[in-house]
């Protein structure tokens, strides 16, 4: 695993044991920049991540300028490990230790972006999650809530504008405007 782009580009991440953690694959990762890139200035965006396991979308977007990173793990090696590579490399990168639902019920914050990669097993905590996003101001007008999940576990909702699939995952891309203006 490492930093595709940006100032710290070909940086390999230290290796851990942490199998709680599935880390996005470059492939995709790769992929899903080239399209944010297409619809955002990165530096001038809010970035929340959420399960953030080893920190690698925070870290990617930091590396490719963004400046203002929110990521959030309940997990303490994951938030240890996010937050030694972030200090190690300089990047601005904000990392909570809490679980994602109750951290959302007390954010009061917006963002550009939500990328969410919950445990692929995580189904009805998926389904509860895009409801309180869509339901609630956590994304910015004209923001973009992404979810990375397992290719087999159909998603339905109005506001479902696109999917891609890479191997066993799939990101799916939401606008939820209508219920945050």
């Amino acid at each position: 695993m490492r930093i595709i782009s940006g100032i710290h580009k070909g940086y390999k991440f230290p290796e851990r044991n942490m199998p709680h953690a599935r880390p996005t694959t470059d492939r995709a990762k790769e992929a899903l920049f080239n399209i944010l890139e297409q619809r955002f200035y990165l530096d001038d965006i809010a970035v929340l991540d959420l399960y953030t396991g080893l920190g690698s979308i925070a870290l990617e977007f930091a590396s490719r300028g963004c400046e203002d990173i929110t990521s959030v793990d309940f997990n303490s090696k994951s938030v240890s490990y996010v937050l030694e590579i972030a200090t190690k490399l300089e990047l601005p990168v904000k990392v909570k230790q809490a679980k994602v639902l109750k951290f959302l019920s007390q954010n009061t914050a917006q963002f550009d972006i939500v990328f969410a990669d919950p445990p692929y097993q995580a189904g009805k905590e998926i389904q509860e999650l895009i409801n309180f996003i869509e339901n609630n101001k956590v994304i910015k007008s004209g923001g973009l809530f992404i979810l990375e999940h397992v290719s087999s576990l159909p998603i339905h909702n109005k506001a479902l504008v696109e999917q891609r699939k890479y191997g066993q995952s799939t990101f799916s891309f939401f606008t939820f405007d209508q219920s945050n203006e």
